[in-house]
């Protein structure tokens, strides 16, 4: 199965991939009555997605590595590539000392954004990767963008 081109296998664990996006912010938002339940869902959640900001940071260096080969990798790449992952971790740490609010959760979705369009803009990627980063964005920053709603409701 393909849609838009892009591999059935990429596209299936991409899939997966959102999944636990979805399951936080579903559980935050039933969880609502429960303040304990939903920061734990609410850490849980953005755990999750700094993880992801650091493969997807892997996934840019190595990229850039093999790119480049015998001429060796450019710093500002890697150095680009490592600030999502220090990214997820200030939000982690962030949420640990006691701020889990819509700020926090606002805060990581725009990471997702900002290292969306970093990977959806190069030309070192194929275009149903580009394709694909495009959807598993959208599904980082949905969910964790429903994750800080939950905090809107009384």
């Amino acid at each position: 199965m393909r849609i838009s081109g892009i591999p059935a296998a990429p596209l299936m664990l991409t899939a997966a991939g959102v999944l636990p996006f979805a399951a936080g912010a579903g559980v935050m938002w039933m969880a609502r009555e429960n303040p304990v339940l939903q920061a734990q869902a609410g850490l849980t959640l953005l755990v999750y997605g700094a993880v992801i900001l650091s493969f997807l940071g892997g996934l840019r260096w190595g990229a850039e590595v093999v790119a480049r080969g015998d001429d060796g990798p450019r710093a500002g790449v890697l150095i680009c590539s490592v600030i999502g992952s220090l990214t997820g971790w200030g939000l982690v740490l962030y949420g640990v000392l006691g701020a889990l609010d819509w700020q926090v959760y606002a805060a990581a979705a725009a990471a997702h954004v900002v290292h969306g369009f970093w990977d959806t803009g190069t030309v070192v990627i194929p275009a149903w990767m580009r394709r694909l980063r495009a959807l598993g964005t959208f599904g980082a920053a949905a969910g964790l963008l429903a994750g800080g709603a939950a905090y809107f409701v009384l």
